[in-house]
């Protein structure tokens, strides 16, 4: 008996092996050194392991909203859905089911007749949803390029209570509604919020699905999508997007701190950037031509400090030249050499560029595959070839001496070095920044960009009716 649980037990290690868990919990841990914090709320909105779930989220920055499902859920295995063409290659269809990857066909990319083909993927989610796994997909059915939602596919309400209906509708179904939310789209070490709403039982439903399908499906989905809007920014004045985004991350520091924030928590700050979005698209509503001079304004300021080289936060920073020259030796003589312990770590951040430059000039939604690349990439080619090949050179070497603590230390040490280079590159471009500002502040250049930013931002909180401090 104790050899058959043996034979079990390993047995169950080789599958996990095989569906790639390994590597789930790898590019799990490089996914948590991009980030700097990953803050999931409504974990108590969870559902039971053993219940009928399928997650639906908003879909803003392409491989990465699937990478923070899959690990927002880290005891539950989620199907995910991707696009349809992934799986032509028989390597990488093998590859992508094994971790858990359905295709998805769409009419207006893939053509009418690919549609059938969702039905038999459709069916085997339905086995697997009463199986205990999950399924996860985007109802945008592709990601968008900022901070909105788009309008929802109602194919997963079709899938869902196509399980239903297979069931005989005796099984509760759930979809269980996500928003993700980012600060940096693509930056290495900024933050991830993902919400998890309550979920919605689409068992209210059941009898209004046996008369009206479709009037089923919408009602549901209104529910799911409210829900998704609800926790996350969705700026719905597409036309002034560039300007409001760049009054949410200028101006709505200020906001952020009148309201007792603190920006840099970023469920605090979605908070008072919701109200601060809402409020000027409101004004808008309201009055136009005014909002279009504040508009106006915002671009102006926004062209005006980046043909300066610098950014919004450094025109209210006091710091004085003794702490500026301060830094600066700190910088460049005792923590310079400390990180250049870490020298190959320097490939890592320069490896996915090419790759961004490709998906600048493709534009489009392509331009969110960039976070996504730089994980991918830095997982499954840089970091093993900067990090574990030298390694395995320096065990060998060691062999002949049996000195394995030098190599085994450097190993050890080289991700808090990818981490802490990154932290030095961003405060020697803030210094950088700085140093700009000062030798610009005397100049006709930097008081009209004084003068033009404390003009709109008295005409903001004019608007707001509250001075921000």
């Amino acid at each position: 008996m104790i050899f058959r649980e043996k034979i079990h037990i390993f047995a169950q290690k080789i599958d996990d092996i095989m569906h790639f868990r390994l590597l789930y919990h790898y590019i799990r841990a490089v996914h948590s050194m991009y980030y700097r914090h990953i803050d999931i709320e409504g974990k108590e909105n969870i559902p039971g392991k053993d219940e009928a779930v399928i997650i639906a989220a908003n879909h803003q920055n392409a491989i990465n909203d699937p990478l923070a499902l899959e690990f927002a859920f880290p005891n539950r295995t989620i199907n995910l859905f991707a696009h349809g063409n992934l799986f032509k290659s028989k390597i990488i269809n093998w590859f992508l089911r094994s971790i858990h990857v359905i295709p998805a066909y769409r009419m207006r990319t893939d053509g009418e007749e690919s549609l059938s083909k969702n039905y038999d993927e459709f069916s085997k989610v339905s086995e697997l949803l009463f199986k205990g796994e999950w399924a996860g997909i985007f109802p945008e059915a592709t990601n968008m390029t900022g901070h909105w939602l788009g309008e929802f596919s109602l194919g997963y309400m079709r899938m869902a209570f196509s399980a239903a209906e297979t069931a005989g509708f005796e099984k509760e179904i759930k979809i269980l509604p996500v928003s993700i939310h980012y600060d940096n789209y693509h930056r290495f070490r900024h933050n991830i919020l993902i919400r998890i709403s309550p979920a919605v039982s689409l068992s209210q439903f059941y009898e209004l699905y046996k008369t009206k399908p479709r009037t089923a499906q919408r009602n549901a989905n209104a529910l799911v999508r409210e829900s998704i809007e609800r926790n996350m920014l969705n700026v719905k004045d597409l036309e002034n997007y560039e300007a409001i985004d760049y009054l949410r991350e200028t101006y709505g520091i200020k906001y952020c701190a009148s309201k007792g924030d603190y920006f840099k928590i970023l469920s605090q700050k979605l908070d008072t950037d919701q109200e601060l979005v809402k409020g000027l698209e409101e004004a808008s509503g309201k009055e136009k031509e005014k909002m279009d001079g504040i508009y106006s304004k915002a671009l102006e300021l926004k062209r005006l400090t980046r043909d300066a080289g610098i950014r919004d936060w450094v025109l209210t920073n006091t710091m004085s030249k003794g702490w500026i020259a301060f830094y600066g030796i700190l910088y460049a003589i005792f923590l310079w050499p400390f990180l250049m312990y870490g020298w190959q770590n320097i490939i890592a951040y320069i490896a996915p560029i090419p790759f961004y430059r490709k998906l600048d000039g493709i534009g489009g939604p392509f331009v969110m595959f960039k976070g996504g690349v730089n994980i991918v990439l830095n997982a499954l080619v840089v970091i093993p070839l900067i990090h574990l090949v030298p390694f395995i050179v320096m065990l060998c070497l060691a062999a002949c001496t049996k000195d394995y603590l030098m190599a085994t230390a450097w190993f050890l040490a080289q991700p808090a070095l990818l981490v802490l280079g990154w932290e030095y590159y961003n405060n020697v471009r803030k210094l950088i920044s700085l140093i700009r500002y000062r030798r610009l502040s005397s100049t006709a250049t930097m008081t009209g960009i004084l003068a033009l930013r404390t003009k709109l931002w008295r005409e903001l909180d004019n608007l707001f009716s509250k001075n921000c401090k």
